[in-house]
């Protein structure tokens, strides 16, 4: 091979091999049936993505942390592929006494530093050998991966997942040997990377991860704690699931204890809780746990909870409460799905050949993309299809900040070089579906807002021309209470970079003093924006008050630096601290979003650690962003969701301001 053909496999090989998001199966409450199935056990254990690179092997947790140290046996063993490259999905366990996966003998191998009595079931192919295969139907990966797998001796500690045809029999027959379950999978798939229809898990138990947001103490100093309290978010917003006495042993009582009070102390998050739990201790909703129990109370309580373990692989504002598709739903879901899939590997490798509709459309997540090869970023030769491929990948990221809100659209009808339209409100003929993209009647406005709740509404509003997505901020449930604050820094053209990042610092330094946790991102252009969580218990007046008063203040102390005046002519070298976004209707870029600028920059958040001379927000572009999300092993702003904090009743006060 000579070095220029070389290099070319060097470079495809380092786009495929990175940590990608994996295959979610959707909780359903019976085995689907029909021929277009096939069947796997399901275990209990750690979710495990595995790259092979050259001999090289790195295993990722299901969030994508390196792992690798922790199965180091599993990885010295799969270096004996014979594969120059390959990405596997599987699940890591260990067995009991009857050959079932065990989630607490898991912890307890791991815990003590042990691999060497772990065994990784493989069940699905991404990449092999230079080629991503996620495309291709699931049988057909599956048989690739017998395939390489079978070929080597794994003593055990590989194993290929065997899936089987529908038999009525079998669920109640893993149950009787207490594993965990099925899953049910379309053998037509292919792998999306995201939480899928087309992949069902039917549970013999009822049992989730739950949130730990405190303990009760125990009246035995010999007990670490008498029950765990749990939580679950629903819709960004912390519920009581009950509390957990069972399954500890001592060892596991003083390890959780010990990391219990590692955590914050904090107030109770809940106004109404049942009187045993009244003298609870509460911490910071950091720890994620798993438990198994008979049913939901009907008061949302969990009955005959049983801990099973703590989960490391999982992020506490992630959890949420199961609930189960009827299968004859999900099986028509199912269907729909695999016929408009659009194979991963096309979306996240555009030059890859496209197999357009007669009608020269293309469909990417279900919505059909007209004009895909309409260049909409010309510097960049980026066309429509890049752009809503792009927000297919991160729709789960980004619905987290503009679902469920009014929302504001800049829509870009050719290229960005030309016309643009700054969209509020939808057509009142055609162009959208209003069964994707819904709309929100706003007190004493006279028409109604747009908002989107899922990836179809979004994906139907990049095919429709939309670029830029700006979420207002409050939840569309309650506009007049915001949940959040934002200072957009916006420097003059002559201001120093240094200047942008020292007023980034000083605004948080602000928030901090005042108890306040802040998030940092870019604006896609030349600013940064400081976001600030806050409860809804404040009218917009007061948090626009707020805001401004502290812009005013850095103003007023760095004259030289800062302006709280909007006017162009007077911001000369200078950065003005955007107060102005804090209103009902007034708006910011979203993160994730792209901007309709040359240049196709995007906002991005960034973790404080990143706010250095350094920093070029110009690099985080369309082209660019996809490489740093699937490198990223945590995320900057994992506690944003989760985070409730509000202005001080004393600092309003001061500032003669009113909460309404």
């Amino acid at each position: 091979m000579d070095d220029q053909g070389y290099r070319g496999r060097k470079a495809v090989a380092k786009a495929l091999l990175q940590f990608r998001e994996l295959e979610l199966a959707t909780l359903a409450d019976a085995v689907p049936a029909g021929r277009e199935w096939v069947h796997e056990v399901k275990f209990d254990g750690y979710r495990t993505l595995t790259v092979v690179e050259d001999g090289k092997v790195t295993m990722f947790s299901r969030s994508g942390l390196d792992w690798t140290a922790k199965y180091a046996e599993i990885a010295r063993r799969l270096k004996r592929l014979k594969v120059r490259n390959a990405i596997i999905d599987g699940e890591i366990v260990a067995l009991n006494e009857h050959g079932a996966s065990n989630f607490s003998k898991l912890k307890d191998e791991l815990g003590a530093g042990r691999s060497e009595n772990l065994q990784y079931y493989v069940f699905d192919l991404l990449v092999i050998d230079d080629q991503d295969i996620t495309g291709k139907p699931l049988i057909e990966r599956k048989s690739k991966l017998h395939e390489i797998i079978t070929a080597q001796d794994f003593e055990n500690h590989i194993i290929y997942s065997e899936h089987f045809a529908e038999n009525p029999d079998f669920l109640p027959h893993l149950c009787r040997l207490d594993m965990e379950g099925i899953i049910s999978k379309r053998i037509d798939s292919v792998y999306s990377g995201r939480r899928s229809k087309a992949w069902l898990k039917i549970k013999c138990h009822k049992r989730q991860e739950f949130v730990i947001v405190g303990f009760t103490e125990s009246e035995h100093a010999a007990r670490g704690f008498r029950s765990l309290l749990l939580g679950y978010y629903d819709d960004g917003i912390l519920q009581f699931a009950g509390k957990v006495g069972t399954g500890f042993n001592r060892d596991s009582q003083f390890e959780i204890r010990k990391k219990l009070d590692a955590l914050k102390i904090v107030p109770k998050p809940f106004k109404k809780l049942p009187p045993d739990v009244g003298r609870g201790i509460w911490v910071e909703p950091k720890l994620v746990c798993e438990v198994e129990f008979t049913e939901w109370t009907p008061e949302n309580r969990l009955r005959h909870p049983s801990f099973q373990g703590l989960r490391e692989d999982k992020p506490a504002n992630a959890i949420g409460r199961d609930q189960a598709t009827p299968v004859q739903v999900a099986e028509k879901q199912a269907d729909a799905e695999v016929r408009t899939q659009t194979p991963a590997a096309r979306r996240r490798h555009p030059s890859a050949p496209l197999k357009p509709s007669k009608a020269g459309r293309v469909d990417v997540g279900g919505v059909s993309v007209s004009h895909p090869d309409r260049v909409i970023f010309p510097e960049l030769d980026l066309t429509k299809l890049d752009l809503v491929r792009y927000y297919e990948a991160v729709a789960e990221r980004i619905l987290r900040h503009v679902g469920g809100r009014p929302l504001s659209l800049v829509r870009v009808p050719d290229n960005v070089d030309g016309q643009q339209f700054f969209q509020r409100h939808l057509p009142e003929h055609g162009g959208l579906s209003n069964v994707l993209v819904v709309t929100v009647p706003i007190k004493n406005r006279t028409e109604d807002y747009m908002m989107i709740e899922d990836a179809l509404g979004l994906l139907s509003l990049a095919q429709w021309g939309g670029v830029e997505f700006h979420p207002w901020g409050c939840r569309a449930d309650n506009p007049l209470l915001p949940d959040r604050m934002i200072f957009d820094l916006d420097p003059d053209p002559g201001a120093p970079w240094k200047n942008v990042i020292d007023g980034a610092a000083e605004v948080r330094e602000r928030m901090t003093e005042l108890g306040l946790q802040s998030f940092l991102k870019t604006t896609g252009g030349k600013g940064l924006h400081v976001v600030v969580p806050i409860e809804r218990k404040f009218g917009w007046p007061a948090v626009k008050a707020f805001t401004r008063a502290v812009a005013e203040s850095m103003a007023h102390d760095s004259p030289d630096r800062f302006i709280a005046n909007m006017s162009k002519a007077k911001r000369q070298g200078r950065i003005f601290i955007d107060y102005l976004r804090n209103d009902l209707t007034s708006t910011a870029a979203a993160a994730f979003s792209v901007r309709a600028r040359p240049g196709a920059g995007v906002s991005i958040p960034l973790d404080w650690k990143e706010l250095k001379p350094s920093l070029q927000p110009s690099a985080f572009n369309l082209k660019t962003i996809m490489s740093r999300l699937n490198a990223q092993k945590s995320d900057p702003w994992a506690d944003y969701f989760s985070l409730r904090q509000g202005l001080r009743a004393d600092v309003l006060q001061a500032l003669r301001i009113e909460a309404r």
